[in-house]
């Protein structure tokens, strides 16, 4: 079984749709809360910055953490091994390239098993 979660305004349909189209969401095999941000930006989101990107990561499981990883145009840019079922962190990327569009999503992997993984947010680092 796995769960499709979405971070809506309100609990109506059109909230609930305008979260999709939004890719505010995220995929678990459990009871797994997530909240990923960059600033002001929630994950799905896509946007320009001039800073590295940076990740404010919150996960709560019904499980301690075995693995908490940040993947990064499909390469692992950041992995811990919190053991702890309530993971907090930031994380920045130190090797941005300027101009450059770049997928960031979190992948965390309780010790039972237990999956979840965070819509992507597509950085574009535009430099100093």
């Amino acid at each position: 079984m796995s769960y499709c979660n979405i971070y809506s305004e309100k609990p109506t349909r059109e909230a609930m749709m305008d979260a999709f189209r939004k890719r505010h969401v995220y995929g678990a095999t459990d009871n797994i809360l997530a909240d990923v941000r960059s600033g002001s930006h929630f994950m799905g989101d896509e946007f320009e910055t001039a800073q590295a990107p940076a990740l404010e990561v919150r996960l709560v499981g019904s499980a301690p953490f075995a693995k908490v990883q940040i993947v990064k145009d499909n390469q692992y840019v950041y992995t811990a091994q919190p053991n702890k079922a309530e993971v907090q962190f930031s994380w920045q990327d130190n090797a941005p390239a300027p101009g450059k569009t770049s997928y960031y999503y979190v992948r965390g992997e309780q010790q039972n098993g237990e999956l979840v993984w965070v819509s992507p947010m597509w950085i574009k680092y535009t430099g100093k």
